[in-house]
């Protein structure tokens, strides 16, 4: 097959996986992107850049990264599949604009929920700039990778992230709608929400059951203060233990004296059967310093 021709093509995915007997494997929740056209809608909505530092998370055999190198970018990878590097090593262009793939690329056998970005990146990638995340990630762990780049110490300027269509929708999701929920406002304190592009099923193999969303968050230059961040989380997640019941009747497992729950709901200036969702976020931050938070 002629490596002239994109990886993230259907022609050259296929010759691929003929090659190296790839099978998707559903435990690693794989599916293999084929459309050119949504790659580069990744890579134009991360906005990358010549030598702009990018961490991949789950490369796959090389679609999206292909293109963040001819794009300009150095790119270090995290990756669970020990089947993979041998085809991406083959693969990839041993050279991208004139320079060596070894000094463009780097792939890391790791668990990125388990990295240590400053002792992994260190010697790769300069520690004093930022960097930006983008990924194709599998739908099962979409949420906990969220939450543990938003509370690392890496210095990101942006993830752009591919995700299940449903979870997009709840990152970016506005009060009194059925998507608003404790990831919506975790979310959206601490990042901006945009969705780039839509990508529809056919675009990948095997073919999942639903479309995917590419989301862009970057971090907000002045973020709310929430006070203690876990308990901030926790209080807004007890606040949606039942969806369908009222904040007050969600309020008592965390404050069981009911004329203390009527103070507490009084004072963020809502009534006692209004529910979760109705919640404006800032109400939920002043909801959170009323109630002390566990030993």
């Amino acid at each position: 097959m002629n490596n002239e021709i994109p990886i993230g093509s259907f022609v050259r995915t296929q010759a691929i996986i003929n090659r190296y007997f790839v099978h998707a494997k559903k435990n690693l929740g794989q599916n293999f992107l084929v459309d050119l056209d949504a790659i580069q809608g990744i890579v134009q909505a991360a906005e990358i850049k010549p030598d702009d530092q990018v961490i991949e998370i789950g490369p796959g055999i090389g679609s999206l990264t292909e293109q963040l190198l001819l794009a300009g970018a150095k790119v270090f990878a995290y990756e669970v599949d020990e089947s993979l590097p041998e085809i991406l090593h083959n693969e990839l262009p041993a050279k991208v604009n004139g320079a060596l793939l070894q000094d463009r690329f780097k792939l890391l056998l790791k668990d990125i929920l388990k990295a240590d970005f400053a002792k992994d990146l260190s010697g790769f990638f300069d520690m004093n700039k930022p960097v930006k995340v983008v990924a194709n990630l599998p739908y099962y762990i979409t949420t906990p990778i969220i939450f543990f780049l938003n509370q690392s110490d890496l210095n990101f300027t942006s993830l752009t992230l591919m995700m299940q269509q449903e979870v997009a929708e709840r990152l970016g999701a506005q009060p009194n709608s059925k998507e608003y929920g404790p990831l919506t406002i975790a979310v959206q304190t601490q990042m901006s929400v945009r969705n780039a592009l839509t990508v529809k099923s056919s675009s990948f193999i095997p073919r999942p059951k639903v479309d995917s969303c590419v989301v862009v968050l970057k971090p907000l230059a002045d973020k709310p203060d929430v006070g203690d961040v876990k308990h901030f989380n926790w209080v807004v997640k007890m606040c949606f233990a039942q969806r369908r019941k009222t904040l007050n009747n969600n309020l008592k497992n965390l404050v069981s004296d009911s004329d203390e729950r009527a103070r507490i709901i009084a004072a963020i200036g809502v009534e006692p059967r209004i529910r979760p969702e109705q919640l404006q976020i800032a109400q939920f931050i002043q909801l959170a310093k009323e109630i002390p938070a566990a030993d």
